[in-house]
């Protein structure tokens, strides 16, 4: 008996060998890039900081004098986390910037979680042939093996997405209400790391409903479609009620520390109001103390300043955010812009990619990464556009470029044959 379960075990390395591969390459690279980088924090990376030190040294979630909800809390605690174990493990302590690059040692191996994720996925809605593709091209996207060394939210966000479209596809592949259940806790879970992709939960549902009661659906007869109907609202309920129950805590956190509730984070006025003026005619900083003249808070005055221009502008405006944010969001990639063969690289996958997400819209199951991957771009062309937010919809193209190749394969092969 163990040595059947040994040759089953060697049966299945044997077959995943070209991934295990790709993983051994992917962290002698990655730890090379990590012993070779400094830290240097700026930008959003201080506001994390300093929220993670003041978790483990004063025992609030905030960024200033008390506790907030500016941001949602998932990544900063995972960062407080490791501030905390990491002291614990060295009593003498160490330096600050030693302790954040401890942090991007552990972003760095927990990103390999992603290229495994990728090549999970291909495999779901293809083969292992597709699945191990979109591992290469996930590896030789250089943003995958960089985002582990800045403390931002794609270290974590990006793992936790992919996490979360590998379980709903299996959940609909398999109809299993465990696996509805458990790809709701991981968008719950994505959620509390950046609020944007909540809508996901019902694109999700839709997703599901289209599956189960399209044309090419199951369901067929009378009583299948009243079983079937009834197997959708239970999975649903669970689906739905296990990202309410990870989104919880972080509800009552609020109604405990700030006494009132927040659904998600109360950042979102910045970004709407810093992407609210057609091609920055305007800059951030006067539309901010507009907003205060006016004494409006920046989301309220962004919404204003919106209908405004649509109303007196309309085609400036309409055409801003319908188009005009694309090349900032897309167009040139986020970090390595000085690279030249990586930019018409990079612009390559935009193009190929888009037209895949376009054709795969109506795929029965590579649609969940195709409409996913089409939601946050539109979610993303409400906000300021720059190319940090576009790369997350990059990195998803990049799974389904490989999907595409497939079929387009399988249909000039039939047509030959």
């Amino acid at each position: 008996m163990e040595q059947e379960r040994g040759i089953f075990v060697l049966k299945r390395l044997r077959a995943h060998a070209p991934l295990l591969a790709v993983l051994v390459v992917a962290l002698a690279y990655r730890l090379y890039l990590w012993k070779r980088s400094g830290v240097a924090l700026y930008g959003d990376m201080l506001r994390y900081d300093t929220m993670a030190e003041h978790l483990v040294h004063l025992g609030y979630l905030g960024y200033g004098a008390g506790p907030d909800a500016f941001v949602t809390p998932l990544y900063p605690l995972f960062v407080a986390l490791f501030y905390a174990l990491l002291g614990a493990v060295h009593a003498h302590g160490l330096s600050h910037a030693r302790l954040v690059h401890e942090v991007y040692l552990v972003q760095q191996v927990l990103s390999l979680s992603s290229l495994v994720l990728a090549y999970v996925i291909g495999c779901q809605l293809q083969n292992r042939v597709v699945g191990l593709a979109s591992a290469i091209l996930s590896l030789v996207y250089l943003q995958n093996d960089f985002i582990g060394l800045m403390l931002l939210t794609e270290a974590l966000f990006m793992p936790l997405l992919f996490a979360t479209l590998a379980l709903y596809i299996q959940a609909q592949k398999t109809g299993g209400r465990w696996w509805y259940a458990a790809a709701g806790i991981a968008l719950g879970l994505t959620t509390l790391v950046r609020p944007t992709v909540l809508p996901l939960a019902a694109v999700f549902l839709g997703l599901d409903l289209w599956l189960r009661f399209g044309r090419s659906g199951r369901a067929v007869g009378t009583w299948e479609r009243l079983s079937a109907r009834r197997d959708y609202v239970q999975t649903s309920v669970v689906f739905v009620g296990a990202v309410i129950l990870t989104l919880v805590p972080w509800w009552i956190r609020n109604e405990i520390d700030l006494h009132h509730f927040v659904l998600l984070s109360t950042e979102a006025g910045n970004p709407l109001l810093a992407g609210a003026d057609p091609y920055f005619r305007v800059s951030v900083d006067a539309l901010i103390q507009s907003s205060r003249a006016l004494h409006e808070t920046q989301q309220t005055f962004a919404i204003h300043y919106a209908l405004t221009g649509l109303r007196t502008h309309f085609f400036l405006f309409a055409g801003w955010y319908l188009f005009g944010k694309l090349p900032y969001l897309l167009w040139t990639p986020w970090l390595y812009a000085y690279l030249a063969p990586f930019v018409l690289f990079h612009r390559v996958v935009v193009v190929v990619g888009a037209v895949c997400m376009l054709g795969l819209l109506g795929s029965r199951h590579a649609r969940v990464i195709a409409w996913t991957s089409l939601i946050l771009l539109l979610i993303q062309m409400v906000f300021l556009p720059i190319t940090r937010y576009g790369y997350p919809v990059v990195a998803l193209w990049l799974l389904l470029i490989p999907v595409a190749a497939s079929e387009l394969w399988k249909r000039v092969k039939g047509v030959r044959e």
